[in-house]
């Protein structure tokens, strides 16, 4: 009896360390960057997919949620630029500055710089705040 559990913990261990050092850098390793994010936020907006643009923004903040999507449905994204991005309170709060031409509800074409504020959260980035900065 003694053989056997020493088989099976031999045979089992190996396995069980490899199953988690995998979960472990697939976790660590999908984390995108707060740019990334911004992309994947005006990329969801030049689709029109206001949907996805809610998979990005931080959970909890019913107004911030609505801010983007409001945005995502009035305004056509024409183009964008990704500028920068700056880090703040030891890298948990990230500003992306970008530059973002768009048509508004009147079919105008206005181009505005735009720093969008991002948070660390447990399941990455996610967007918190929109502010023009003309």
């Amino acid at each position: 009896m003694r053989q056997t559990f020493l088989r099976l913990i031999t045979i089992m261990l190996p396995t069980i360390i490899a199953g988690l050092t995998a979960i472990t850098i697939i976790g660590c390793g999908s984390s995108d960057t707060p740019s990334q994010v911004v992309e994947k936020y005006y990329k969801a907006r030049q689709d029109n997919n206001c949907e996805a643009v809610t998979d990005l923004v931080v959970s909890g903040r019913p107004k911030v949620l609505d801010n983007y999507v409001d945005t995502c449905e009035r305004d056509a994204l024409v183009s964008y630029s990704i500028k920068g991005e700056v880090f703040a309170y030891d890298g948990r709060i990230a500003g992306v500055d970008a530059e973002v031409t768009f048509k508004d509800e009147n079919g105008v074409e206005k181009t505005e710089s735009i720093q969008l504020t991002l948070t660390k959260v447990d399941d990455g980035w996610k967007l918190t705040t929109l502010e023009d900065r003309e």
